[in-house]
């Protein structure tokens, strides 16, 4: 997967978060001005460290169990998990035959679908067999708006870069972005310094 943007949290207090967020790739475009795109890359942050890939975030010293063990925490681990599944998709466990069923189906040109829901795409790993459920970008939306009091995006610099496209990384273009939830709490993992990469649109 590409990565668009580059993200830097400049800071995080209170239920409110703030990101510098830089456009990396020449054909991404500006960061969209919504909160379900915010979010997102946030969650891109917390997949990472439930992940144990701390050592992909900047800044972040955290080793594989310690980035797992914040990103399990109570506090926001199943907020976090049902948005991230509402935005990227989620992996599900299937019996080998509604995999061959699912494939026969996918050769014949017929729409795939699990369980009543449309299949984005077949995995088979360990001798088990999955089936990949994609978001829904309208129901992630839906999902975020009740949880955020506040947003928005301000301080764009080197907004012409998009015109033509610069080599130095610091003339690439990027805007901060403000982000303000009514429950503080389901954004503890998240750790001024900290830079990443996202794919979010």
């Amino acid at each position: 997967m590409s990565e668009l943007y580059s993200v830097l949290v400049e800071s995080a207090a209170g239920g409110e978060v703030v990101l510098r967020i830089t456009t990396v790739h020449p054909d991404a475009g500006p960061p969209p001005d919504t909160a379900s795109f915010t979010v997102a890359v946030l969650l891109d942050l917390w997949s990472l460290l439930d992940r144990g890939f701390g050592a992909l975030v900047d800044g972040c010293s955290l080793d594989r169990a310690e980035a797992q063990r914040l990103a399990q925490d109570p506090a926001w681990a199943s907020r976090c998990r049902h948005l991230r599944e509402l935005s990227f998709g989620r992996q599900v466990v299937c019996t080998a035959e509604e995999h061959a069923a699912l494939e026969a189906a996918m050769l014949a040109g017929e729409p795939m679908l699990f369980r009543g829901e449309p299949v984005g795409g077949l995995l088979g790993y360990a001798n088990q067999a999955y089936v990949f459920i994609p978001g829904d970008p309208m129901v992630f939306a839906t999902a975020v708006a009740p949880l955020v009091a506040a947003h928005g995006v301000d301080q764009r610099e080197f907004d012409e870069a998009y015109e033509d496209w610069p080599d130095d990384p610091e003339q690439r273009p990027r805007a901060r972005v403000r982000l303000k939830v009514h429950d503080a709490g389901w954004l503890g993992f998240v750790r001024p310094g900290w830079r990443w990469d996202s794919a979010a649109r």
